[in-house]
């Protein structure tokens, strides 16, 4: 496991960068932290480097939602990003209500889950990465991926 430390929104940007131009679909990145740690900021980092024109907010209160990529994520294979946030969810069962096995795992579909600690289950998909975020004293987060 690597640690990388983040002083501000910048440095998240970089490392959202990095992590967007390795993927090449199939993914499903899980995103763990407390409130405020900086999951959606992330995700809207991540798309934007996978190249999405929509905007991205974090689907609370839908669940998911479901973005078409373009450049360079779309030549590596990344057609689209699917975005969840399970915070509110209780178990697979409505994790698989809401489409989520109809993405996850796909080919170029890159899914990224926030509160992924909520939903254990999704760990056995294949490709399944995870990024942990945790606030640092002074300012700043280290993420643990």
């Amino acid at each position: 496991m690597k640690t990388v430390r983040v002083k501000n929104v910048k440095e998240l940007d970089v490392f959202a960068k990095k992590i967007a131009n390795g993927f090449c679909g199939g993914e499903v990145l899980g995103l763990v932290g407390d409130l405020g740690a900086g999951k959606t900021t992330f995700v809207q980092m991540l798309a934007k480097h996978l190249g999405v024109r929509d905007a991205v907010k974090s689907p609370t209160f839908i669940l998911m939602q479901v973005f078409t990529t373009t450049g360079a994520a779309k030549k590596r294979g990344v057609t689209q990003l699917c975005h969840v946030d399970a915070y509110r969810l209780k178990n697979k069962t409505e994790l698989d209500a809401i489409g989520f096995a109809e993405y996850a795992g796909t080919s170029g579909t890159v899914t990224v889950v926030e509160w992924a600690d909520r939903v254990p289950e999704i760990h056995k998909f294949s490709g399944y990465q995870e990024i942990t975020f945790d606030f640092l004293k002074n300012d700043g987060r280290f993420l643990r991926y």
